[in-house]
């Protein structure tokens, strides 16, 4: 699943910071002694460590934080700690809060808070449509991926507790132990098509969420009551994004990650510091421009980030990042918490096959093969979906069709079953491009390829996507 996206105007507030202090941080530091620069120099470098580490961290906090800020389930996601929150209808343009929110399946999230107790997560036998409860440590790293390729679709309970927990556990029952205090559990249902949505909504509400101590029975959803949409996202930045880190390391601790994060108590980050306030202003001023430079590190990363083939980023280590902390920067800037590549492949790209950014000025085309590498027998599919390039949001157009796949209705593939795509803002006139056409915006655009239940040779890198060409319209 996808979750929040940088904003774009906090993005350009970051570059007008760094185009108005720039020249007075070289003049500042041009002032500083010797030993106020090493100073200075020392906490920069720990600063932007610090945001290449915990951007994931971060972002999950913020999620975590936002979608548990109400008092009852409501049917945008949103839902009290140790509850579900359903969203029910499929998101297109109008959600902007999440980055890259698929178009295919209905989603049904929540948090849950394992300091107390273990919770159990209730899965209702599902037959006619794919399923995933994909369950993420607050560092986006795989806890357990249930779906119906992994545990089936019959029902069953299946218990979530916290590494260490030693309590009795009833018998018959699977345990997924989570390294951190608060794990997400990201939800989805896939919807073969507009007619389809009543039915993936029963099915979401037969999912069930309790606590240990209310096993079997507890964990029954209310009616979730009516949003208008995805909620607003407010980012940390500068030195409150170091606050939160620091908020979010003390909650969430990682003894393995600990020759990383015990260095960051010189920037007020850990319990061997007094916290960002008690800094010298050298050291705050350091760590303003390291917030800036950092971001920029994250987000060069995030667009170029993966493997890529003909074009295609592909990320082959989603859900289990190891050390290898700007990759899972990178990752989660684009989109919070992929799913492991057995369970999900998140293929994007930004350019066309000369390199060139995509934008809806051009026309292109792409032709995918008459059968995708996706596992039908567990309810696997595949789609391309349209995004803006910046905040990766989809994209509004005259049609409403924000992705093509599967399930699009009314396609016209080639004699040999294969199917090509037509990519551009203008409408074209041509009926088969008409019947095939994915609007684009007017501007800047990326896209991406979601195949669920990937074939084994997809997820060793053994199949190769088709290069977008950009063509005369």
């Amino acid at each position: 699943m996808s979750v929040f996206s940088w904003p774009k105007q906090i993005a350009a507030a970051i570059l007008l910071f760094h185009s108005l202090s720039v020249t007075a941080i070289a003049s500042e530091t041009a002032q500083l002694d010797e030993r106020q620069k090493a100073e200075y120099d020392y906490a920069y470098t720990l600063g932007v460590q610090a945001v290449i580490y915990g951007w994931a961290p971060v972002m999950m906090d913020v999620a975590r934080v936002l979608q548990t800020s109400v008092d009852a389930p409501k049917n945008n996601g949103q839902a009290p700690i140790n509850e579900l929150g359903p969203i029910t209808r499929l998101w297109d343009h109008r959600d902007q809060s999440y980055a890259t929110p698929n178009n295919d399946t209905l989603y049904l999230q929540g948090w849950a808070d394992l300091e107390d107790e273990p919770m159990v997560l209730y899965v209702p036998e599902i037959n006619d449509r794919y399923w995933i409860q994909q369950i993420l440590d607050m560092y986006t790293e795989a806890v357990v991926d249930l779906t119906g390729a992994t545990v089936g679709n019959g029902d069953a309970y299946y218990v979530l507790a916290k590494r260490g927990y030693d309590g009795e556990i009833p018998d018959g029952l699977s345990v997924f132990y989570s390294p951190t205090r608060y794990i997400w559990l990201a939800g989805r249902l896939g919807v073969s098509g507009p007619d389809d949505e009543a039915a993936a909504r029963e099915a979401q509400k037969l999912f069930r969420f309790m606590p240990l101590s209310a096993y079997p029975d507890g964990g029954v959803q209310p009616e979730p009551q009516q949003a208008d949409g995805a909620p607003t996202v407010s980012f940390p930045a500068g030195l409150d994004w170091y606050k939160r880190l620091d908020e979010v390391l003390a909650e969430n601790p990682l003894p393995e990650a600990a020759a990383a994060t015990d260095q960051f108590s010189f920037i007020g980050i850990g319990s061997k510091s007094g916290g960002i306030d008690t800094l010298s202003d050298i050291r705050k001023q350091a760590l303003e421009a390291a917030f800036k430079d950092g971001f920029a590190i994250v987000a060069d990363a995030a667009k170029f980030t993966g493997t890529p083939v003909n074009g295609w980023n592909w990320e082959y280590e989603a859900g289990r990042y190891g050390n290898d902390y700007l990759l899972r920067s990178a990752v989660n800037m684009n989109s919070v918490g992929l799913n492991s590549p057995e369970r999900a492949m998140y293929p994007k790209r930004f350019v066309d096959d000369q390199g060139d950014q995509l934008n809806g000025s051009n026309a292109y085309e792409i032709t995918f093969p008459a059968e995708m590498p996706v596992r039908t027998d567990v309810g696997g599919f595949w789609s391309m979906t349209m995004y803006d390039d910046v905040d990766r949001f989809m994209v509004d157009n005259e049609i409403d069709r924000y992705k093509i796949g599967t399930v699009t209705e009314g396609l016209q593939r080639n004699d040999d079953g294969t199917l090509t795509v037509y990519v551009a803002h203008d409408r074209p006139s041509d009926p088969k491009r008409l019947a095939n056409w994915l609007p684009a915006p007017d501007g800047n655009f990326m896209l991406q390829i979601r195949l669920y239940e990937p074939f084994e040779s997809v997820v060793e890198g053994e199949f190769q996507l088709p290069e977008l060409y950009r063509i005369t319209p």
